[in-house]
């Protein structure tokens, strides 16, 4: 009976470490960032962490993002308003026969919907920032919520270098 165990718990022990290589933060790094970007085995990828994003400065990031798409939705309900107000200002200048102040008008609410149109885009680009730092808090490790990391490789003639936003667990975020 105990040799029976004893050889179980050998087997157990042996099964359990014949399985995969453990890579190293490096080797799993440059695996995620090839996956990431479709790359080959045979493309070089060289990658060097720059910063570590903790918990602290994340949250602190997080909420000023959300302060800004406050802000933002402000300033958008507001140009609505203007958008709406010219436009009519126009339409009444239309009908009095004021055909100079009624262009002035419409110019003015082209204008104003130009504008609309940038703090929505601005709005859109703070939310995927959003999403980001929002991915960043559900991966953190320990204290860690994500790294910043300059990649360089080369495609032929191509040199390319960029920085990548990873999260705690290396995984390429943006």
């Amino acid at each position: 009976m105990k040799i029976s165990l004893l050889a179980l718990f050998a087997l157990i022990l042996l099964t359990s470490c014949s399985g995969e290589k453990k890579l190293s933060d490096q080797e799993l790094i440059e695996k995620n960032v090839r996956q990431y970007f479709f790359m080959g085995d045979s493309v070089a990828v060289e990658t060097t962490i720059t910063d570590t994003v903790f918990v602290s400065e994340l949250d602190e990031m997080i909420l000023t993002i959300e302060n800004n798409i406050k802000l933002i939705q402000l300033d958008i309900d507001t140009l609505h308003l203007m958008v709406d107000d010219w436009s009519y200002k126009a339409l009444n200048l239309e009908k009095t026969d004021s055909v100079q102040y009624a262009q002035e008008a419409k110019i003015k609410s082209l204008e104003y919907r130009l504008k609309l149109k940038e703090l929505q885009f601005k709005q859109a680009e703070f939310a995927q920032t959003n999403r980001i730092f929002m991915h960043l808090k559900r991966s953190v490790w320990a204290d860690i919520a994500g790294f910043e990391a300059n990649v360089h490789y080369e495609l032929g003639t191509e040199v390319n270098d960029m920085i990548i936003l990873m999260d705690a667990n290396f995984n390429v975020v943006d």
